[in-house]
């Protein structure tokens, strides 16, 4: 018979520690609030607290009001998001973005260049590097001396996240790269590769605090299309850290030549890439527009640019969306990502997609929504990474010590 590990005193120590410090990054409250939420003793909750505020990580704000029956006003206390920093990089075939964020995803210091990519991914990786090195030096010089505890990393393409290798991508060169093991060696600092689809959805959870208790899905859409799912308020990730890859699955066979080889990919037909190069098809002079010039002309009423982005990539969005919400059945649905900024209009051709492609039954309670803040979110989502994995149980001494 298999024999069951015991619990040691010092793990449900960490346990309960780790409960208080989540309940308290969801809102400011007293030690009182703390201890009937979450079951524990005031006395055991006090002691836990005064470690907490040792370490720098809650503070007192000041006192609450009493209660009805009178007595001494409450203490309260409030996350310290400022104790540490996070180093978040995201980057794709085009662009590279660098922050230094708080614990809560906040970026504080932020760069964004045009990427250069080399067959050795290292000569990539050391334009990065000095980047960060930079702007750790511009946060020091402006007085900031707390420790930056991780570097999150989001990328597009497969990677493998526990041992930090870059396996593949339709976009990049590089092929099972160990960019982990390169970063750590020239950062000395804890480090985490994710797919940035995934790390978007981390964003979403993070700031959720614990709302989604079933399924939650994330759909990023820029240069190419991502897809995240939450259930029970972890990140599906599948055995090789491969799943929900609904990006090339086949939406279309007669459809357009994707860059993974096959045709009729959803991002073949509903990313931006897409998006341009299906303004090009109808129209030369469409050639070479950046996603900012296609916004233009869609607000100026361009009836080719307000056609295709309603009609093509608004339509095919929705019958993807419509597979995805068969297949998982979330409670909501948020689409994320710079094809956002196109506005409302797009985001209810999405939703008359999928409620006329997807049963009643899965999809008449499903919430879809537009996330309300895409800005910088992959680099948010790097940082979102690490601000997880430093509120977990599991994983925050990793970080923290």
């Amino acid at each position: 018979m298999k024999q069951m590990k015991m619990i040691s005193k010092n793990d449900m120590k960490e346990t309960n520690r780790m409960s208080i410090l989540r309940t308290v990054r969801r809102g400011i409250c007293s030690r009182a609030e703390i201890s009937t939420e979450l079951g524990l003793s005031k006395p055991a909750v006090s002691a836990l607290v005064d470690e907490l505020i040792k370490e720098g990580l809650i503070y007192e704000t000041g006192r609450g009001d009493s209660t009805e029956a009178g007595g001494k006003r409450p203490i309260l206390l409030d996350l310290n998001a400022d104790a540490a920093y996070i180093v978040a990089v995201s980057f794709n075939n085009e662009r590279y973005e660098v922050a230094l964020c708080n614990l809560v995803g906040k970026a504080l210091f932020y760069v964004k260049k045009k990427i250069e990519i080399y067959e050795d991914y290292k000569q990539t990786l050391n334009m990065i590097v000095d980047d960060i090195h930079q702007i750790i030096e511009e946060s020091r010089v402006q007085g900031n001396k707390q420790p930056v505890i991780g570097v999150g990393m989001a990328v597009r393409g497969l990677v493998e996240t526990r041992s930090g290798i870059f396996l593949h991508s339709s976009a990049l060169p590089w092929r099972s790269a160990p960019i982990g093991d390169y970063m750590k060696e020239r950062l000395n600092i804890p480090i985490v590769i994710e797919n940035d689809a995934r790390a978007g959805t981390y964003v979403e959870l993070l700031n959720s605090n614990g709302e989604y208790k079933e399924t939650l899905v994330c759909v990023s859409v820029g240069l190419g299309i991502g897809t995240g799912v939450v259930i029970h308020n972890e990140v599906y990730r599948g055995a090789f850290d491969a799943a929900v890859n609904i990006a090339h699955a086949t939406i279309n066979h007669d459809g357009p030549l994707c860059r993974c080889g096959n045709y009729g990919c959803w991002d073949a037909l509903a990313s931006i890439t897409a998006l341009g190069e299906e303004l090009s098809r109808r129209d030369g002079k469409y050639n070479a527009l950046d996603f900012e010039s296609i916004q233009s002309l869609y607000h100026e009423g361009d009836q080719v640019v307000v056609d295709v982005l309603l009609n093509y990539t608004g339509y095919w969005l929705g019958v993807g969306i419509a597979n995805i919400l068969n297949i998982f059945n979330p409670e909501e649905l948020i689409i994320q990502g710079d094809i956002t900024k196109v506005g409302q209009e797009l985001e209810r051709k999405i939703i008359e997609v999928v409620q006329k492609r997807a049963p009643s039954a899965v999809s008449k309670n499903v919430k879809i929504r537009f996330s309300k803040d895409s800005e910088k979110l992959q680099v948010r989502g790097a940082a979102a990474v690490i601000s997880n994995h430093f509120f977990s149980d599991t994983l925050h001494r990793i970080f923290w010590n």
